[in-house]
């Protein structure tokens, strides 16, 4: 098992590549469409299934949303789940990049592009990975590898469609995470604020027209820019750039569950006006929301910070914004704690935004998942880990949000090793070469350690996460 997948690693590398070609940014959703997220996400998700029936799987589209590759078509085995995502998060600026987003060039030990990490690089050693263990040995278990195209956007419609029209796996792992592994994800909030402003005061001589910035509730914004009507006492700060009138602001993205990995331009922007002292009412709003966002990623001044001995502490991200002399358009990111109720954030918000007159609305919502470590299935997965890198380490939580969340008793595992830079988001994300060989080396004996379970009688899989389930 193991050497075949040092012998067919040229043939994972080669179809990471091709993979990584394919652009995969969301567009939209039209649930009436023959193509519900674009015809693009369509072609990359039936690629993908054509090169897994090129090695003898057994495939499936459901609906252009999702698609699912089989070992084994006899449903008399029990099935065990592998979860992907084949979207990504927009590349962003091109000039950032030392190589083309959709290239696939590898080069000093790395394969660059948007999703080498997150998550085409992990869907493609899943795939390997099973492939493997089913060229090695009769299984007596059937592996399901389900690949979707709606996660990046927190609404896992495509998940939700294969929940309701597909079979169940017992347990199920996904590669969009970290190693050893991750058990615990806290809850995710996606919230508008808006504040609509009345007409006096609007068009003085000194005025703010426009505020624009970030492109994506999950990515810690990188750009973010202001026009201004009149002249003003400008200063040098770090990271602003005056052109004229317009005002630009530049900072580094990153996922919002990094923050401190990312530098956000729109805090850097807020901070730059209010310090001009601008007196209409969208200028004093600004003021307002820098108190409210000074610069910290915990949420204190918002009156939400809050942390467990679980999961962390809880992070904050003012990911948007979109203002004119009219009306201000917020999009707040918040990853809150296992143990805090999202409700009670969002209650808490409302009073606090509520005192500047603006409103505040749910976009999206993902409860927490939490699998202690003693659970049998964590504890498998560990062992897994641990008997091909030597690390007996301890399962850790997440900011991020993974399939898991809406399948029943599964787990985040791998990809990113300990000590790897988590470029997920970035420009010029990349992933290891080798730790994609040792990746689907793990894989392969997690999924190995499953199969030699089946069929025998007494190992009951008790999770906390779902309803019991015999592990047979």
């Amino acid at each position: 098992m193991h050497k075949k997948i040092d012998d067919g690693f040229d043939g994972l590398v080669s179809d990471l590549q091709k993979t990584l070609s394919y652009q995969t940014e969301a567009s939209g959703y039209d649930p009436d469409a023959a193509h519900p997220f674009g015809k693009h996400m369509t072609e990359a998700l039936d690629a993908f299934l054509d090169m897994a029936r090129s090695y003898g799987f057994i495939t499936r589209n459901i609906d252009n949303m999702a698609g699912y590759i089989d070992t084994s078509d006899d449903v008399s085995l029990p099935l065990y789940g592998l979860m992907c995502h084949l979207d990504v998060v927009p590349a962003g600026d091109r000039a950032k990049w030392i190589h083309p987003p959709y290239g696939g060039v590898q080069e000093n030990g790395r394969i660059y592009g948007r999703g080498s990490l997150d998550d085409k690089g992990p869907a493609v050693v899943a795939l390997h990975a099973m492939k493997a263990v089913r060229d090695s040995q009769n299984l007596k278990s059937r592996f399901r590898l389900i690949v979707g195209l709606d996660e990046e956007t927190g609404a896992f419609r495509c998940m939700k469609r294969y929940l309701k029209m597909e079979e169940i796996p017992l347990y199920s792992f996904s590669p969009d995470g970290a190693f050893p592994l991750i058990n615990a994800e806290k809850g995710i909030l996606r919230l508008t604020v808006e504040k609509h402003f009345d007409e006096a005061g609007k068009n003085g001589e000194k005025a703010i027209e426009r505020i624009s910035g970030g492109v994506r509730t999950n990515i810690i914004p990188d750009a973010a820019f202001a026009v201004l009507k009149g002249d003003f006492p400008h200063h040098a700060t770090e990271g602003i750039g005056i052109d004229g009138e317009k005002i630009v602001s530049r900072g580094k993205a990153a996922h919002v569950k990094y923050p401190d990995k990312g530098d956000n331009a729109i805090l850097k922007l807020l901070s730059y006006l209010a310090s001009l002292g601008i007196d209409t009412p969208l200028g004093r709003y600004v003021r307002d929301l820098h108190t409210l966002f000074p610069g910290e990623y915990d949420g204190k001044s918002l009156q939400i910070a809050s942390e467990d001995s679980i999961s962390g502490s809880l992070f904050c991200s003012l990911s948007i914004i979109e203002a004119d002399e009219s009306q201000c358009v917020l999009k707040i990111d918040i990853r809150h704690p296992v143990t805090v109720k999202g409700d009670d954030i969002v209650a808490k918000l409302k009073n606090v935004f509520g005192v500047f007159g603006a409103t505040v609305s749910v976009d999206s919502r993902n409860e927490p998942l939490y699998m202690p470590e003693s659970d049998p299935f964590v504890r498998l997965l560990l062992d897994s880990y641990a008997s091909v890198t030597g690390d007996e380490a301890k399962p850790l939580y997440t900011a991020g949000g993974t399939y898991c969340r809406d399948m029943p008793n599964s787990v985040s595992f791998g990809i990113v090793f300990p000590g790897e830079e988590p470029v997920a988001h970035m420009a010029n994300e990349y992933v290891n070469v080798d730790s994609l060989k040792k990746a689907a080396h793990i894989y392969a004996e997690a999924l190995n350690r499953i199969d030699g379970l089946s069929g025998k009688n007494g190992f009951s899989m008790k999770s906390t996460a779902g309803k019991d389930r015999v592990f047979s």
